[in-house]
């Protein structure tokens, strides 16, 4: 399952509706504190935070070798990051989500889904630790950390998000920042929930990065070189246009580059474009994707939810580029309540459709609905159906065809 890169549009239904349709970057997740004149003082005034998740996912493949599976867990994070001592703070955070057995599939019988608790049924782990130095306009941070880059984020799509141990440093001057970070290991989702090196046999990413953001224009090229992997220039640009106070329409653009290394097998070509408009509460967007590979190479989609606007919940613009070139589609609706008198409730409407050259196509459907009742309480379900239109999508060229429900609940303190 993958998430669409950008703002989803259940949130620009949602910012429509509240009027604020600001456009929205987020490198990493650096903050410094505010500052105090102690390191007594600075463990006094750290700040806990957290969020407490219920979650439950049924899935039913089309595939008779695979029966009808599903779990229901409980879990989240609890979080502490001291005030800032002369530029310095530090934090933990600890990650854990544990199956309902009783609420759950029998694990004999292969009826449990392992994506909510992992195979285990359950897991905690230290997914933050890191400490981070401020000074003016320049931040790094060391550790365990939550990141959001074009190839590495964080993807929070089932308990817990994906974190990634490394070292991460910005500066900004006027509207640019500059991004540098060497990455060696992570964990969540689209890992295993423990850390594991990001290459296998590999010593890690190493990314630069050269951001540019004023008023409604956002750009940035980004270079990454994934050890006995691939070098990966991206490059995106994304304009957004207010026509009147209810009404806005934003272009976007991308590009990605990718030479393999040590006869990897990874070479491949992006480009993609977007366009979303916005209308009060109601929002529509259009975007597309291709993706060029050679006969004997295979396009890499990074570390999380992947860069191409054609992101679905589980498909993904590369995700058929193996010797393969692909055509992306995604089709989005979305619409939220707030001038019905509805605060807080929103839904959207995805289409996507991905097909490559050698008679592989694939079509999904994602259906969402959330609601957040105040600012610690939010519910979102998630109606997710793919279609294995020839039913080979499978190294076995088994259907792999699916309906799926995702519910979670969040309280966030």
């Amino acid at each position: 399952m993958k998430k669409i890169l950008g703002l989803s549009l259940v949130t620009i239904a949602y910012l429509q509706a509240s009027g604020d349709m600001t456009p929205q970057v987020c490198h990493s997740n650096i903050k410094a504190p505010t500052s105090i004149n102690s390191i007594a003082d600075a463990f006094e005034q750290g700040k806990v935070s957290g969020e407490i998740r219920a979650g439950y996912i049924w899935v039913d493949p089309s595939s008779t070798a695979y029966p009808q599976n599903y779990t229901t867990a409980i879990g989240g994070q609890l979080k502490y990051e001291t005030a800032s001592y002369q530029g310095f703070s530090a934090g933990v955070a600890f990650y854990t989500s544990h199956a309902i057995m009783g609420l759950s599939g029998d694990r004999d019988e292969g009826k449990f889904n392992e994506s909510l608790a992992s195979d285990d049924k359950y897991y905690d782990i230290l997914a933050e630790a890191y400490i981070n130095y401020s000074y003016d306009s320049f931040n790094i941070r060391i550790g365990r950390q939550l990141i959001d880059t074009p190839y590495a984020d964080s993807d929070d799509i089932r308990m817990t998000p994906n974190t990634f141990e490394g070292v991460v440093a910005s500066y900004g001057i006027d509207d640019f920042t500059f991004l540098g970070a060497y990455l060696t290991k992570w964990q969540g989702p689209d890992a295993q929930y423990e850390f594991e090196d990001l290459i296998e046999d590999g010593d890690g990413v190493a990314l630069l990065a050269l951001t540019y953001s004023k008023d409604d224009l956002e750009t940035g090229i980004w270079y990454y070189n994934a050890d006995n992997t691939a070098n990966i220039v991206y490059a995106d640009i994304s304009q957004n246009f207010a026509l009147d106070s209810d009404t806005n329409i934003k272009l976007s653009a991308q590009f990605a580059n990718q030479s393999q290394i040590d006869d990897s097998g990874v070479d491949g070509m992006l480009y993609g474009a977007m366009v979303e408009f916005g209308y009060k509460g109601l929002s529509a967007s259009i975007a597309y994707d291709k993706v060029d590979v050679d006969d004997d190479s295979s396009y890499f989609g990074g570390f999380g939810g992947g860069v191409g606007y054609v992101n679905m919940f589980e498909m993904t613009a590369g995700a058929l580029a193996s010797m393969q070139d692909v055509d992306a589609w995604r089709y989005s609706i979305g619409y939220g309540f707030a001038s019905l008198g509805y605060d807080g409730l929103s839904m959207s409407f995805d289409y996507g459709t991905f097909e490559g050259q050698d008679n592989q196509k694939a079509k999904e459907y994602n259906f969402t609905l959330a609601y957040a009742s105040n600012k610690n309480w939010n519910v979102e379900i998630v109606y997710d159906k793919i279609d294995d239109v020839h039913q080979n999508l499978s190294e076995d060229n088994d259907d792999f065809s699916l309906d799926r429900v995702f519910v979670k609940t969040n309280y966030n303190f």
